[in-house]
């Protein structure tokens, strides 16, 4: 008799085959400045983005039910919700979709900095 096994995948797996994703990642590593309102602005990983929003890694404990608002380099600071947060990882959503050549041209800078 074979042994059960249960494999879990990993849950980064679940989300890239997720059919509910509305618009394709980019995977890019920068460092972006973040705040919530009655906070300092402090420093975050921003490794994912898309049109519609983006994955950070944060060390500071954000309120999930506060609006985030970023930096990212060459443009005005955007606000977003915080759609799940794992650990330190958060996935956001802009509260304005970015231009897909907005996109272009950041993943551009980013890959190139």
């Amino acid at each position: 008799m074979t042994p059960r096994v249960d494999v879990t995948p990993d849950q980064s797996d679940i989300l890239s085959k997720d059919s509910r994703r509305l618009s394709d990642r980019e995977v890019v590593t920068a460092e972006i400045f973040v705040r919530q309102s009655n906070t300092q602005l402090f420093r975050a990983t921003l490794s994912d983005l898309s049109v519609t929003g983006f994955k950070m890694l944060s060390c500071t404990n954000l309120d999930t039910e506060k609006l985030v608002f970023v930096t990212l380099p060459g443009l005005q600071t955007l606000g977003a919700h915080i759609r799940w947060a794992r650990y330190h990882d958060f996935g956001c959503e802009f509260t304005t979709p970015l231009h897909p050549a907005v996109l272009g041209h950041i993943v551009s800078v980013l890959r190139n900095f």
